[in-house]
């Protein structure tokens, strides 16, 4: 049977066997669009719009953590805390602070000058709101604010989802005016209070809708309502191009104002992405959508998070080491350098680690718990 082109009807219904798969199709592809728009963006083409590359994230971890309690809920009737607590630490913190204490020493033995409060904000997960407040020079930890916002996301929505999940009619509602209460948060600090722009860049406080709205989807599609919007958004395959057009086109304008970007784009564009993440679901066993979904994407976003936290340090070790060379081409080996450091940090640490989540390491130490199915597509953070 062939599959369906450009211009075709896709069935809405067709996202929710999608979703009760072990992965879910299209966001791993998702996720490598979002990491390479930020690395790009580092890499010089600064007219690359890098902050719609983390905004993606935040809502892609929003929709995958709260899709996996969802699914958790409905297989047990519960939630555990304790168990979410030690699969987020399992997956997170070996690379980070491999990360962290491996450029650390290398910047002890070459003599080279720590910036002890940007490094020790990273370390302790508040380095958004180190940087926001204080705004210290950039170093190999500056991008980590972004890692912060998600951990801080993870401390507080389990304990949330937990005494919300019995009436999701109910965390619905809450999810949105939640998500409507930080909009006007947002334009009061920056029309009423003119807060610095860095603070309302990577505050949690600033960007928690974000990652609310990717819970919020994940909710509404769980309970099956808003059955003629799926529809509307997938009743032809190039509709995706449209919300790409109108994110590209949003993105353009948060580049040049950032009053539009606090007040307008960081209030439709998670929105925009959402609508996409869902076209791309619909739409992932199409001619025109499938390469989100094929073997080098699937790769490329499984290890989006060690592509994040190794690119800043592989960027500025080739870019000094090989200033001879064209531009293109330090980019070219660049981003070669960052893909392999990647790859071994995903196959040497991540890898083993999550293989703990098994519990074998845990039983003899009196920890005990369940091991669940989990969704490759689980969050990355950005």
């Amino acid at each position: 049977m062939s599959q369906p082109t450009m211009g075709t009807v896709a069935s809405a219904d067709g996202m929710i066997p999608n979703l009760s798969s072990s992965r879910i199709p299209a966001l791993d592809g998702l996720r490598a669009i979002a990491v390479f728009l930020v690395i790009f963006y580092h890499f010089t083409y600064v007219w690359i719009p890098a902050s719609l590359g983390v905004l993606a994230f935040f809502v892609l971890s929003g929709f995958l953590i709260t899709w996996l309690l969802l699914k958790e809920n409905e297989k047990s009737g519960t939630v555990s805390i304790s168990g979410f607590y030690k699969r987020r630490a399992l997956r997170i913190f070996p690379a980070f602070y491999c990360y962290w204490g491996g450029w650390l020493f290398l910047l002890l033995v070459t003599g080279h000058k720590v910036c002890w409060p940007d490094v020790m904000s990273a370390f302790f997960y508040v380095s958004n709101y180190y940087q926001g407040l204080f705004h210290p020079a950039g170093s190999y930890v500056t991008h980590t604010w972004s890692l912060a916002i998600e951990e801080q996301f993870y401390l507080l929505w389990p304990v949330s989802f937990y005494f919300g999940r019995h009436n999701l009619k109910r965390l619905s509602w809450c999810l949105a005016g939640l998500i409507g209460s930080v909009w006007v948060y947002r334009l009061v600090l920056s029309l009423v209070f003119h807060v610095n722009q860095a603070y309302i860049y990577r505050a949690f406080d600033t960007r928690i809708d974000h990652l609310l709205v990717g819970c919020l989807t994940a909710v509404i599609v769980k309970r099956g309502v808003l059955r003629p919007l799926w529809r509307a958004i997938s009743a032809k395959s190039y509709l995706p191009l449209l919300t790409i057009g109108l994110l590209s086109a949003s993105s353009y304008y948060t580049v040049s104002s950032t009053l539009y970007r606090d007040v307008v784009g960081f209030a439709i564009e998670p929105l925009l992405v959402a609508v996409l993440m869902i076209q791309l679901i619909i739409f992932s066993q199409t001619t025109a959508w499938g390469w989100f979904d094929s073997k080098p994407m699937r790769y490329l976003g499984q290890i989006s998070y060690s592509l994040y936290l190794y690119h800043p340090a592989m960027g500025y070790m080739v870019f000094k080491r090989l200033a001879w060379l064209a531009a293109w081409e330090r980019v070219g080996v660049a981003l070669l350098v960052t893909i392999a450091m990647a790859s071994a940090s995903y196959y040497f640490i991540e890898k083993p680690f999550l293989r703990l989540k098994d519990g074998a390491l845990f039983s003899r130490i009196g920890l005990k718990w369940a091991a669940r199915p989990q969704a490759t597509s689980e969050g990355t953070p950005a």
